[in-house]
């Protein structure tokens, strides 16, 4: 945001506490017992002055409709409305300009506001609101209820009939003018009394501001209980912002001239003290400016995906793609603004994410044409929308002590569509780190863009090419002769050693089964053939790809809501810690803290397959690509591959270097610096296509190669001929642990993300390999759940949807990033999260998120909304994971008494 001051308006009195009036075309300012009016093309010229009052006015509003444009006038004696174009044509004829006196001696004003269509004005008197007509002298509604003076109240852009009131009783009432009823009424909330209100043109849903320096958004839509969607702690930012000044200021003294000093220490001059009319100003003064909320503003833009609606380009995409590509052009479009002003700074702050994008703070100079400007505290704000453009925003500020009103022009950088959006977004909360070497993000093949799906080729050097090759079987036999192992070579008369049968003898006594039996009493059919697993193996891959090739997932389903079937994992109460679902949909896998797996059949219809292997809890399981092998992670510090047709694990991965083979007690000598993990396996994951595994141990993610050998040797059980080797470890430096991992394995993808203790986001490049992003405080606790949108195989998204991903964390909300601009581009709020780490996932249409919250319920969130539609609460305890199926718009959700249940849309 940068500010710019356009002029300076004296008045006859300081105008704080009084309500200004602006609408981008017109400004309106109080001068005892008249009003002002002022282009806002021409703020030199003088003011079209508007005389009738006998008392001096208090409140001054403009109607929302422009031909004509009204103004209300609110005093002690009268309320009054003005038709501006009219007064300006009877000031030019000379004749004495005339406004519809709509109220009579009503009271003191605190507030004044037109309704959308300009045919009613809501007045706060006193402890009441009074509804007048704008057309007439004709009172037509009183609302009474608050038991302290109404300090604002405004009509619903989105139900015209509804009015918003707050009060110092810091509460607020919901009205419909209509029905004559009270909607809504809230308790009291704040310790502070309320002085502030906004409504949201773009969303239903309006903010409050307190004078403690919280700022409250609510909901209003019909059905979602007014709920409060954000609290905003607009006094911690200040306080954040004034150490970062003082910080800043700090560092560029210890940066000034030095002076070295051979003199002993107690000789050397020590540094005067200043004295005290001397001492510069500090952060004492802003605490003395405040923080109360004297004004709030919701900014409105005018989206990439509206302006290119009419274009060729649009008009020429086929119809099915039309759907996605305004989805994700919504979703990272440049989001509305909410400014906040305080007596002493003016915040900026994301009104989809909630987080601070700039501040202006009142002791920093103002650019005002060739000088600079220094502001006063303010007393009272009002803000418009500029009417030649969507990005820049009128800022009225009056004055506390002198009697002057400021006008500030706030620009916003234009918005852009998506596909074109910035490498790095100029954010107060983030960092691009480099690696040890210094090397940049751009060097080595790495892209300036940071994205999902890479357009730069694989290095020639890239850790993503390493490989592990199976080794042939050797079927020579090896003897011991003299101490000497050998190898024994087949004769020339026998045709090469054979296998020998279990009884290690060359001949075996029949049983007798090819004897004819005494009686036939039954016959069955033994000699149908069964296929070989090639061709099990060839035909299954066939089916599933012709069903990829003929089913699509419904991109319009409705969510899932509906509750079709619930089973038990077990008898007991087994606590389940993740769910996931296969590639084809077939198969459901769960991770449980009695130190198993367990797959389930879709639709959930009969007992599970359990693998038993770990000693301690199961964290995480995770689906290869091709649906035949899942993937564990348990605190027992190892990982395990399972085959779906076999009861042990295939691979076990127990020591951080490479695989010990069959026996890990009869290691090598130089295998003793492959030790086994530090701490627990918290996350595993498929990766590259099945190429490569991913671990978390400690603050380490490793990166390992392997190959899967399930041939099973009769004679030696216990060998397993599976191999892995690491690759590469990563280490988080700031990061005592990994909390969180996530990489797309349904495509080839470089990224890697990484979530640490240390509430920070981490993007490696595996195509470098190295980190090359961070973002610190990335929630206000550490993240636990990262969740990417990688779509199914049974959908398809534009390339720039794979960049979004979700993040969760304890005591916070749920958060949607672009990849892209490294910023968060929503925030979703409402279910809760205080203890437990409840699980998060993107439906494969990306329009639906799911969440497992602690109130034994499952939220469902449209993500172009952020705020919740349904609440799935059928549970009876903690939801901890959610998973949707990638085929149909069905649901599966886990708590932790081991419960599963499957929602269907319909």
């Amino acid at each position: 945001m940068t500010a710019v001051h356009q002029s300076t308006l004296y008045t006859p009195f300081a105008p704080s506490h009084l309500q200004l009036a602006c609408n981008g075309i017109y400004l309106a300012l109080p001068f005892a017992k008249s009003a002002g009016i002022w282009s806002m093309q021409s703020l030199s010229s003088k003011p079209l002055v508007l005389e009738a009052h006998k008392k001096k006015l208090s409140c001054l509003c403009f109607g929302h409709q422009h031909n004509p444009t009204l103004v209300c006038s609110a005093a002690e004696d009268y309320i009054i409305v003005w038709n501006v174009e009219q007064a300006r044509s009877t000031y030019d004829l000379g004749e004495q300009i005339r406004g519809q006196i709509i109220g009579q001696c009503l009271g003191p004003a605190q507030h004044c506001s037109f309704s959308y269509d300009d045919d009613l004005v809501a007045v706060c008197v006193n402890c009441e609101v009074l509804v007048l007509d704008s057309k007439l002298e004709r009172l037509d509604t009183t609302l009474e209820g608050h038991v302290a003076p109404v300090t604002s109240a405004e009509f619903s852009p989105h139900l015209p009939s509804t009015l918003v009131s707050v009060s110092e009783d810091r509460t607020f009432k919901i009205w419909d003018i209509t029905e004559g009823c009270v909607i809504y009424q809230s308790c009291i909330i704040s310790a502070s009394p309320f002085l502030s209100l906004v409504m949201n043109q773009t969303s239903e849903g309006f903010a409050v501001g307190s004078a403690d320096g919280q700022v409250r958004i609510y909901d209003t839509t019909e059905g979602n209980g007014y709920r409060c969607l954000h609290h905003l702690d607009v006094a911690k930012m200040l306080h954040t912002q004034g150490d970062a000044r003082e910080l800043d200021k700090n560092n560029r003294a210890a940066a000034g001239p030095r002076t070295i000093s051979s003199h002993p220490a107690w000789k050397r001059l020590r540094d005067p003290q200043p004295d005290e009319d001397e001492r510069p100003e500090d952060a004492d003064f802003a605490s003395e400016a405040g923080e109360a909320i004297l004004g709030l503003h919701f900014t409105t833009r005018v989206s990439a995906a509206s302006r290119d609606s009419s274009s060729d380009v649009t008009r020429t995409k086929p119809p099915s793609l039309l759907p996605d590509d305004s989805l994700i052009e919504e979703l990272l479009d440049e989001s509305p603004m909410l400014i906040i002003g305080t007596p002493g700074a003016l915040l900026q702050v994301n009104a989809h994410s909630f987080e601070l994008a700039s501040f202006l703070d009142f002791q920093d100079p103002i650019p005002s044409g060739a000088d600079q400007h220094y502001m006063t505290l303010s007393g009272s704000y009002a803000f418009a929308q500029a009417t030649n453009s969507d990005n820049q925003t009128w800022c009225i500020i009056g004055s506390v002590f002198e009697n002057a009103v400021d006008v500030i022009q706030l620009k916003a950088p234009p918005s852009v569509p998506g596909s074109a959006l910035p490498v790095e977004f100029n954010s107060l909360s983030l960092e691009t780190s480099k690696d040890k070497s210094g090397a940049s993000p751009g060097d080595d093949g790495d892209t300036k863009q940071l994205t999902v799906i890479s357009s730069v080729p694989l290095s020639e050097k890239s850790l993503l090419r390493s490989e592990m090759i199976d080794k042939p079987k050797d079927t020579s036999t090896k003897t011991k002769q003299g101490g000497k192992v050998g190898v024994k070579k087949p004769s020339r008369s026998s045709p090469g050693v054979q296998d020998q049968a279990l009884t290690f003898k060359s001949k075996v006594k029949s049983s007798g089964y090819t004897e004819a039996p005494r009686a036939k009493l039954f016959s069955p059919k033994t000699n149908v053939g069964k296929a070989s697993s090639a061709k099990r193996q060839k035909g299954a891959s066939a089916g599933a790809a012709s069903r990829s090739a003929t089913k699509q997932y419904p991109v319009d389903a409705k969510p899932p809501t509906t509750s079709k079937t619930k089973i038990d994992v077990g008898n007991q109460s087994i606590p389940i810690n993740c769910i996931s679902f296969s590639g084809d949909g077939q198969n459901l896998a769960c991770a449980l803290a009695n130190k198993s797996a367990q797959l389930f059949k879709m639709s959930l219809t009969g007992k599970g397959t359990s693998f038993i292997g770990h000693n301690a809890a199961v964290n995480t399981v995770h689906w290869s690509h091709n649906g035949q092998w899942l993937l564990t992670a348990s605190n027992d510090k190892t990982a395990c591959i399972w085959s779906t047709s076999a009861s042990d694990p295939v691979l076990a991965l127990s020591h951080t270097d490479h695989s010990t083979g069959g026996d890990p007690e009869r290691q090598r000598p130089a295998d003793k610096g492959n030790g086994v993990f530090a701490k627990e396996i918290k996350a595993a994951r498929f990766y590259y296509v099945d190429r490569l595994l991913l671990l978390t141990s400690g603050s380490t993610l490793y990166l390992y190669k392997y190959v899967v050998d399930t041939s099973v040797d009769d004679i030696k059980r216990y060998q397993c001929n599976s191999r892995y080797k690491l690759i590469k470890s990563f280490q988080l430096e700031q990061a005592q642990q990994i909390t969180a991992l996530s990489a797309v394995n349904e495509f080839h993808s470089y990224i890697v993300m990484c979530a640490g203790s240390d509430k920070s986001l981490e993007f490696l490049d595996m195509n470098v390999g190295r980190s090359i992003r961070t973002v610190p405080d990335a929630h206000t606790r550490p993240v636990h759940c990262i969740c990417q949108n990688e779509g199914s195989a049974y959908v398809s998204h534009p390339p720039t949807a794979y960049d979004l991903f979700i993040t969760a964390a304890v005591a916070d909300c749920v958060k949607l990033w672009d990849l892209r601009t490294n910023r968060c581009v929503k925030r979703f709020e409402g279910h809760m999260n205080r203890a437990h780490h409840c699980g998060v996932a993107i439906s494969p249409c990306a329009k639906y998120i799911a969440t497992g919250s602690e109130d034994k319920s499952a939220y469902i969130f449209d993500i172009r909304a952020g705020t919740y539609i349904h609440k799935l609460s059928s549970h009876t305890d903690v939801v901890s994971d959610v998973s949707f199926h990638p085929l149909y718009p069905e649901l599966v959700t886990a708590t932790l008494d081991g419960k599963i249940r499957l929602y269907s849309d319909r």
